[in-house]
């Protein structure tokens, strides 16, 4: 079996803790197909707390006998992208792709600003209404080209991010043998000529158990005591057809903190946190299925997904913070509804 890419190392025990839990959400999402092949994705989300409203819409279309996948998506933040790539034609297991994100309502202003002064301006001639000088604000404008290669004995990877401060390169690779799998992951921030990213990870999967480990640096350059160091470890394994569980520990050097806290959770000693996180799931029938987590910060979730029939599926999810039992405000309820057709 081919190796994972770096970024899938320990995605397993990391789908036991992330996967149908929508704290503090209330998600729909659509999926159709027209008989002309070309898939539609439409999803939408409000906040509880914050009141916010997203959403999204995307289009894929593939040409199989090419190996070429078109993607456009439009998000309601007003950013548009579109994406193509190649796979398995130049040389078996190569993935070419390249992806361009824009934000029209940025573009087309003139920008003033001092210690007194900070207006904008849509047109020419407003800003000709005032005499003084501006700077134009250009249209933002992100990018990015991706390479990937796969075989029975390593997953490589390749990427650029083109931005208005200069690109990041970044590169991974990861090798396999018998079970055992390594992998390196580096960032480089060209413009400011420093290492961004150090990443190593070690980890061994046998299908239904797989142990991970991880040692990341993130900060401006492999010299920067401010940066963050990142230990983590995670077991998964399935006991059964229906059960599986998942255990994960980090630990941060530098004041860091995990990118999800409902996951595990936080024990603060100066300047390095420690998280731990415990969670399970288990399959009630073929079409539902119950799901519980709980973290070192005593936080518990659990959740609930039922098929309803085909295509349509809910899940219900509710978040317990167990140090603040008696404020409702600390606990959080989710609901989400996928209909695909």
């Amino acid at each position: 079996m081919a190796p994972p890419p770096y970024s899938d190392l320990g995605k397993k025990a990391q789908d036991v803790f992330n996967k149908g839990y929508h704290f503090g959400l209330v998600k729909l999402d659509i999926k159709t197909k027209s008989a002309s092949g070309v898939e539609f994705a439409t999803g939408g989300s409000s906040n509880q707390e914050s009141g916010k409203v997203a959403g999204s819409l995307e289009t894929k279309y593939k040409v199989k006998d090419y190996g070429l996948t078109f993607t456009e998506k439009w998000t309601t933040d007003n950013t548009l992208s579109t994406e193509m790539a190649v796979q398995d034609q130049l040389v078996p297991g190569l993935k070419l792709s390249s992806a361009l994100n824009f934000a029209p309502q940025t573009g087309g202003q003139y920008h003033i600003q001092d210690s007194n002064v900070n207006v904008e301006f849509n047109t020419e001639q407003d800003w000709g209404k005032l005499k003084t000088n501006a700077l134009w604000r250009p249209l933002q404008k992100t990018g990015n080209v991706k390479a990937a290669y796969v075989n029975k004995q390593v997953a490589i990877n390749a990427d650029s991010d083109f931005r208005a401060d200069g690109p990041i390169v970044s590169a991974s690779a990861v090798v396999g043998y018998q079970g055992w799998l390594a992998g390196y992951l580096a960032g480089y921030d060209v413009n400011n000529k420093k290492l961004t990213k150090s990443n190593f990870a070690l980890g061994f999967t046998s299908g239904d158990f797989t142990l991970h480990s991880n040692v990341d640096w993130i900060g401006n350059d492999a010299d920067d005591q401010s940066g963050e160091a990142h230990y983590g470890g995670s077991i998964y394994q399935a006991v059964n057809a229906k059960l599986e569980y998942g255990i994960m520990v980090d630990w941060f050097n530098g004041g860091g903190e995990s990118d999800d806290k409902e996951n595990s959770g936080d024990g603060d000693n100066g300047g390095s946190k420690t998280l731990f996180g415990v969670g399970a799931q288990y399959q009630l029938d073929p079409d539902a299925s119950l799901r519980f987590k709980v973290n070192s910060n005593r936080q518990i979730g659990l959740g609930y997904q039922q098929r309803l029939r085909e295509g349509v599926t809910i899940w219900l999810s509710a978040l317990i913070d167990g140090k603040n039992l008696d404020q409702a405000g600390d606990h959080k309820l989710g609901f989400a509804l996928e209909l695909e057709a």
